[in-house]
């Protein structure tokens, strides 16, 4: 088998690793069913999607980092998909997602939605959206976009808004505690 780009040397991208927040990953939460197996495909144990399920929900973790490659690797058993996918990779991302067919909520670009391929590609799909009212911050400087869930059989309506306290900027910025985990 033939190894993915994003398993080569020289096809890191630095726009790839930024960690979710808490105050972000917080916002899924109360839509994932309790007691429901939740897969993290791009987290380690230091995510703070895996610390925000923590005593409420099974997750299974994985990274590319252990060797767990998304478009390669798949758990035995797992109810929902919640993660923060690579930036660069989010079309491939969608693609196998919905190859999957399962419940998934994950962080993306918001204004994604303006580029063609995008909504060529939604128009046989279900999408729902719950999108935050703030751009929040994943390095402590204010976003220059809103990044929100893009979910699949997750929310009880197709579009959904939610409040968050602050955007994790400036005197809010709390740093995830996945970085601890990068190399």
């Amino acid at each position: 088998m033939e190894m993915s780009n994003w398993l080569r040397t020289g096809a890191f991208n630095e726009k790839d690793e930024y960690y979710t927040p808490k105050v972000l990953a917080d916002v899924i939460v109360p839509y994932i069913p309790k007691g429901a197996t939740v897969w993290l495909p791009f987290d380690t144990e230091n995510s703070e999607f895996a610390h925000s399920f923590a005593g409420r929900n099974p997750v299974t973790l994985s990274h590319i980092w252990e060797g767990q490659c998304f478009f390669e690797y798949e758990p035995n058993h797992y109810d929902y998909i919640v993660s923060n996918p690579p930036f660069t990779r989010k079309m491939d991302v969608l693609t196998r997602l919905y190859a999957l067919g399962k419940p998934f909520a994950v962080v993306l670009p918001l204004p994604m939605l303006n580029y063609q391929e995008v909504g060529t590609f939604f128009l046989d799909k279900e999408l729902q959206l719950l999108i935050v009212d703030k751009k929040v911050s994943f390095d402590g400087n204010t976003a220059s976009f809103n990044n929100s869930f893009f979910c699949r059989g997750v929310l009880p309506k197709n579009l959904m808004f939610a409040s968050l306290p602050h955007n994790n900027s400036k005197r809010h910025f709390v740093r995830s505690r996945m970085h601890l985990d990068a190399f």
